[in-house]
C-alpha cells in the first residue's frame, strides 16, 4: 500500500483578516486515535477517520496555518504611513496515534514507526513553508511605505500581504505535487 494512499491532507487555510494579538507565533501537535492489529486495519481507520481538510478530502495527516497581521498608520505632512507591523503564525498539525492493542507483532510495530516518522517528516515540510511565508510578510509589511491616505495604504497592503500568502499557497500545492502528497518519501510503508 501507499504511504498516503488516500492523499495527504496538507492543504493549508491561510486566514486573510488584520490581526487581533501583536507578533505572536505558536505551534501545536494534535493527535488522533487509530485503531487495528494488523497494517490494513491501520489503514482502514485511517481512511475512516483521518482528518479532513478545507478541500473535504480525507488524508492521513494535515497541517493548517493561519497568517494574520495588523499594523498602526500615522497620517503626517500630507502622507500616510505604517509602522509596527506585526505578524502572527498559528499552526496546527494533525497526526496520527495508533492505540496498539496487546501482542501485536515487533513488525507491525516498526512498520508504524517507519509510517508515523515520514509522515511527520512531510508534515513538517509544510510547517517549513509556514513559517517561511510569515517572514516574507513580516520583510514586506516591514518596509516603511507610505501613500496619500490611510486607507490607500491600508489597501496597498492587505493586498501585499494577501500576495505574499497566495504565491505561499502555491510553494505548498508544489511541495505536495513534488512529493506525491508525501507518497515519494517513501515506498509503501503502510
Amino acid at each position: 500500500m501507499g504511504f498516503c494512499r488516500h492523499q495527504c491532507l496538507a492543504v493549508l487555510l491561510i486566514t486573510l483578516v488584520p490581526a487581533l494579538a501583536a507578533g505572536k507565533d505558536s505551534f501545536r501537535i494534535e493527535y488522533f486515535a487509530i485503531r487495528g492489529a494488523t497494517a490494513q486495519e491501520l489503514r482502514a481507520d485511517l481512511k475512516r477517520v483521518g482528518p479532513v481538510g478545507e478541500t473535504g478530502i480525507r488524508g492521513d495527516a494535515y497541517t493548517e496555518y493561519r497568517i494574520a497581521w495588523k499594523f498602526s498608520m500615522n497620517f503626517k505632512d500630507g502622507s500616510c504611513r505604517a509602522r509596527d507591523a506585526d505578524v502572527d503564525l498559528d499552526v496546527t498539525m494533525l497526526l496520527p496515534r495508533w492505540e496498539q492493542p496487546p501482542e501485536v507483532p515487533p513488525e507491525l510495530v516498526q512498520t508504524w514507526n517507519r509510517f508515523s516518522a515520514v509522515l511527520r517528516e512531510h508534515e513538517d515540510g509544510h510547517h517549513r513553508i509556514a513559517v517561511a511565508a510569515a517572514k516574507e510578510v513580516r520583510r514586506r509589511l516591514g518596509k516603511r511605505t507610505r501613500a496619500a491616505s490611510c486607507e490607500a495604504l491600508k489597501v496597498k497592503l492587505d493586498d501585499t500581504v494577501k500576495t505574499v500568502l497566495g504565491e505561499y499557497r502555491k510553494k505548498q500545492a508544489d511541495f505536495d505535487a513534488d512529493t506525491d502528497f508525501g507518497r515519494k518519501q517513501t515506498t509503501g510503508i503502510l
